[in-house]
C-alpha cells in the first residue's frame, strides 16, 4: 500500500523514532467534568476545565509520542500557553461529547463550528473521531455511522491529514456482563467495517474482557484476530480502566499486533482523588509520568512499528522528480 507525504508526516509526528505509538488522550470533557464535580458535572466552569487541561499538558505532553486535545478546553490553551512541546504530535478531536440518542442506538455528532479543515488549518498532525459502533444495530443506524466516518475519511484525504479512528462498542437490550461474552466479537467486526473507509490508525477498545476470559493467551489470540481484522495499524485505548488492569492489556496488545497506545484517564485519573488542583498536578507529575513510562516501556518491548503495516520504512521512501507538481 501507499501512503502520502502529508499522511506520511503526521504520522512521523505522533509516534516515536522505533514506529510506536506512546499516545496521551486529555480530550474528556463529560467524563473530565463528573472527576471535577462528580455531584454536579456541569458545575465545571471553563477555567477549571482549562486549568486542568493545561496542567496536565505540561507534566505528560513532553513525555508523549502524540497528544489528544479537544478544541473546547484544551488545544487553544495548551498551544497559546506554550503547554505541548512542538516536538510532541497533536491529535485533535471532531466529535461533540457524548451521543445522539435513536431509540436505544447512539449517534456521533460532529462538533459544531469545528472541521478537519481547521484541525489541518492549525497545524495539527492527525484529526481523531470518536464513533460509538455497533455492527448489529439497524441498517440506517449503521449507514449513518459508516457515512460519518467515510466524510471525514474523504476530508482527511483530501486536505492529506492523518485520520485516527475510535470506535466504542456499546450493548443494548442486554447488560455490560451480558455483552462482555461477545464483546471481542463486536469489536473485530467492527475494524472489519471501517478500517478500509480511509483511516490510517485504529484507535481501539481491547478485544476481549480479563473478568471473562481470564486466560491471558486466548486474550493475546483475540489481539491477534483483530491485528489480521483491520486494514490499518492500531493502538489500544484505555477506556478508564485501572492503571494496573491497563498495563497488562497493553502487554498482551502488543504481543499481539498493536503498534503501541493511545491512553488518558488510566494513566492520569486517580489523581482526581485528591481535592486540589495542586495535588492532582503533583501526583500527576510524578505517579502520571511514572505509569505512562510503564506503558511505554511495554510499547518499546513488544509493539509492532506501525511501518511494518506497510512493509517496513522501505517501502515507503518513494518518490520522484518533479513530485510536488502532481501534489
Amino acid at each position: 500500500m501507499r501512503i502520502s507525504v502529508g499522511k506520511l508526516r503526521g504520522l512521523q509526528q505522533i509516534s516515536d523514532d522505533t514506529g510506536r505509538f506512546t499516545m496521551i488522550a486529555m480530550d474528556q470533557r463529560g467524563s473530565l467534568q463528573k472527576m471535577l464535580h462528580p455531584e454536579n458535572p456541569k458545575a465545571a466552569t471553563y477555567v477549571e476545565m482549562e486549568a486542568v487541561k493545561l496542567g496536565v499538558t505540561e507534566a505528560l505532553a513532553p513525555h508523549a509520542s502524540g497528544y489528544l486535545l479537544d478544541p473546547e478546553y484544551g488545544v487553544g490553551p495548551a498551544v497559546n500557553r506554550f503547554a505541548l512541546p512542538g516536538r510532541t504530535g497533536l491529535l485533535v478531536a471532531l466529535e461533540t461529547s457524548g451521543y445522539e440518542k435513536k431509540g436505544n442506538w447512539r449517534l456521533t455528532t460532529l462538533l459544531e463550528g469545528w472541521s478537519v479543515e481547521k484541525v489541518k488549518k492549525l497545524g495539527a498532525s492527525a484529526a481523531k473521531l470518536l464513533v460509538f459502533f455497533n455492527p448489529d444495530a439497524p441498517r440506517d443506524v449503521v449507514d449513518h455511522q459508516v457515512k460519518v466516518v467515510k466524510s471525514v475519511a474523504d476530508e482527511c484525504r483530501r486536505l492529506d491529514l492523518a485520520f485516527v479512528c475510535e470506535p466504542m462498542s456499546y450493548p443494548v437490550e442486554e447488560s455490560e456482563e451480558e455483552f462482555a461474552h461477545h464483546k471481542a466479537d463486536a469489536i473485530l467486526r467492527t475494524a472489519e467495517v471501517l478500517s478500509p473507509l480511509g483511516i490510517d490508525v485504529l484507535k481501539a477498545e481491547f478485544p476481549g474482557d480479563p473478568k471473562v476470559t481470564p486466560d491471558p493467551e486466548e486474550l493475546r489470540k483475540n489481539c491477534d484476530g483483530l491485528t489480521r481484522a483491520t486494514k490499518v495499524p492500531w493502538v489500544v485505548l484505555s477506556a478508564g480502566a485501572d492503571f494496573d488492569v491497563f498495563r497488562g492489556l497493553v502487554d498482551l496488545a502488543c504481543r499481539g499486533g498493536a503498534s503501541g497506545f493511545l491512553a488518558g484517564r488510566a494513566i492520569w485519573k486517580d489523581a482526581f482523588q485528591e481535592t486540589s488542583l495542586e495535588r492532582q498536578l503533583a501526583y500527576i507529575r510524578n505517579q502520571g509520568v511514572k505509569n505512562f513510562q510503564a506503558l511505554a516501556d511495554l510499547a518499546h518491548t513488544h509493539a509492532t512499528p506501525w511501518w511494518d503495516f506497510y512493509g517496513g520504512r522501505e517501502k515507503l521512501q518513494d518518490h520522484f522528480d518533479g513530485w510536488y507538481v502532481k501534489y
